[in-house]
């Protein structure tokens, strides 16, 4: 018998009805209708029937056992239209202030998902509920003020060429991302980057990224040129900020930028790797940064605008993200020193403290 997952309609349940006073049995009743025969009980049981045998035992006729085929299907188009569970996420109550709040912090529905799971007082609610809640409101000014916190939809990457048709300048003593050791591949332990540019409004400006491949971690480089010292001395900056442990190899495109990498292995120890001209999957860790971080750095932007600190604030709200491929951990939880980064006081002491109905 083939199964169905649609609901009785109201024909089904006047059969069912008529089928009952001529004491047909609900397993013969299920049968002509090709139905499982679960579906014809619970129907049934739900709706006041009563089998024979009850019906035996208290003495007593009931016209098709009690079962009314016009109140049954009232009643289930009734049910259909009301929700089981009550909606927790609703514009105005204590827990839509505290996802509005994570919003304006710059984090995806998702991240606010798991870092609400994460609290002390944990909220179990879904990032769909939360997609669903801003969508779903009426078309004016907050709608529109509440998406505009989203984080836009990016195209796809399309290969950079030169209009001229010119080949980029070559970078002395390269060592392609083929001869990379097989444990940065792996991501196997931290201390392992890859780099690049973001560039500014008419390309006049430039930032520099640093991702480090197991933990998610960020770093900014404020250059004042894409001159290949000014790049060398500024990466290097920021690299010798962390421990030597820390900064074992980089990978970063054929960009004449990196035309001093041999200064900037000198001075810091990391070994730079070159990826292949237009492979951007050949550092998909960075190319997918990037895209996040356009959220702050958008395109059009003067970049010579922002400061070093500024810029060390924008990483560090990326480092304190919680990460759907770090099992929702920050970049910082991993990266940092144990115990210098505490998820839970960070996010409690950010977002607004709401008192949240149980």
């Amino acid at each position: 018998m083939p199964r169905s997952y649609s609901h009785l309609n109201s024909e089904e349940r006047a059969l069912i009805e008529t089928q009952l006073t001529f004491g047909m049995r609900p397993v013969a009743i299920a049968a002509g209708l090709m139905r499982a025969k679960s579906t014809v009980i619970r129907e049934l049981r739900r709706n006041g029937w009563q089998s024979p045998t009850d019906l035996a035992r208290r003495d007593r006729v009931r016209i098709a056992g009690g079962y009314r085929c016009v109140p049954a299907d009232r009643r289930a188009r009734l049910l259909a239209g009301t929700p089981r569970v009550p909606r927790k996420l609703i514009p105005g109550n204590p827990l839509w202030l505290i996802v509005v709040d994570h919003l304006r912090q710059g984090l995806s529905p998702a991240q606010i998902a798991s870092t609400l799971a994460r609290m002390p007082d944990p909220v179990r609610l879904s990032y769909e509920t939360i997609y669903t809640a801003l969508y779903t409101m009426p078309r004016g000014h907050l709608r529109s003020s509440l998406l505009a916190l989203m984080r836009r939809r990016h195209h796809a990457r399309r290969p950079q060429r030169r209009k001229d048709g010119r080949s980029k300048p070559s970078i002395p003593e390269m060592t392609l991302i083929d001869l990379r050791p097989v444990e940065i591949q792996m991501r196997l332990i931290p201390g392992h980057w890859e780099g690049d540019l973001i560039i500014g409004k008419g390309n006049l400006s430039q930032v520099g990224t640093l991702v480090e491949r197991t933990t998610l971690f960020v770093a900014l480089v404020k250059l004042s040129s894409s001159k290949a010292d000014v790049a060398a001395q500024a990466f290097t900056d920021i690299l010798n900020r962390f421990e030597s442990q820390l900064r074992r190899s980089m990978t970063f495109d054929q960009g004449s930028e990196m035309k001093h990498h041999k200064t900037l292995t000198e001075n810091t120890g990391v070994t730079v790797y070159f990826a292949h001209p237009q492979a951007p999957w050949e550092r998909g860790i960075s190319e997918n940064t990037n895209a996040l971080l356009r959220q702050y750095l958008p395109k059009g932007t003067d970049l010579s605008l922002f400061s070093q600190d500024q810029l060390d604030d924008i990483a560090w709200r990326l480092n304190t993200r919680p990460r759907k491929t770090l099992g929702w951990k920050a970049p910082a939880e991993l990266f940092l020193p144990e115990g210098a980064f505490d998820f839970v006081q960070h996010w409690s002491a950010k977002i607004t403290p709401v008192a949240l109905e149980p």
